[in-house]
């Protein structure tokens, strides 16, 4: 007696549905591949603004080692200010930023701040001027000086390697009084760098 012919063709079909089944489940493989390399060292950019007091010639950081901001002390060009005369100084400031790639700053001169000295009365006669220059030489022009607000003056980009020069006009009023004379004014103005 033989197996009848419908119940071949159910094992046929049982057989093909259970090959069918096994090659459409998914498979899961774990790849994992590991490189060694040498150790390498990691190094950051420096932000470094470097500023020259003119004519003094003192140079400094912007920011000093404990990251506070640095003073520098300005020298007027003229050893004494009469009514209605005017006395210069400027500063070079120089992108001395260590990036790769470009590397542009801007800077800005703030408005200025006149604090008498000793309790006098001069500030009040003095007015703060300032442009942007090529060289420390143009600052003593009187030549496209503008007043200092509290906008500032911001240079042109400045790029890495590269330098600009802030000059400052201090002018004394033509109606000082004689009593000012010989007192002392402490102008402070702050410097602002910015990367472009």
């Amino acid at each position: 007696m033989g197996i009848p012919r419908s119940i071949r063709a159910a094992a046929l079909i049982a057989v093909a549905v259970l090959l069918g089944l096994l090659a459409v489940q998914g498979s899961y493989a774990l790849w994992n591949a590991m490189v060694s390399t040498a150790p390498g060292t990691v190094s950051a950019a420096s932000f470094t603004v470097n500023l020259t007091g003119t004519p003094s010639g003192q140079a400094t950081p912007m920011t000093l080692a404990g990251g506070q901001s640095a003073s520098l002390a300005l020298n007027a060009q003229t050893a004494a200010l009469t009514p209605g005369t005017a006395t210069y100084a400027g500063v070079l400031v120089g992108n001395a930023s260590d990036a790769g790639g470009a590397f542009s700053i801007s800077v800005t001169a703030e408005g200025a701040t006149l604090a008498n000295a000793g309790g006098g009365s001069l500030a009040t006669y003095l007015t703060v001027h300032a442009k942007t220059a090529a060289a420390t030489a143009d600052c003593s022009t009187a030549t496209n000086y503008s007043p200092l607000t509290t906008a500032g003056l911001t240079s042109a980009a400045v790029p890495k390697g590269g330098s600009t020069v802030m000059c400052f006009e201090v002018k004394l009023s033509a109606a000082a009084p004689t009593a000012v004379k010989g007192q002392a004014v402490n102008i402070t103005i702050p410097l602002t760098a910015r990367q472009l």
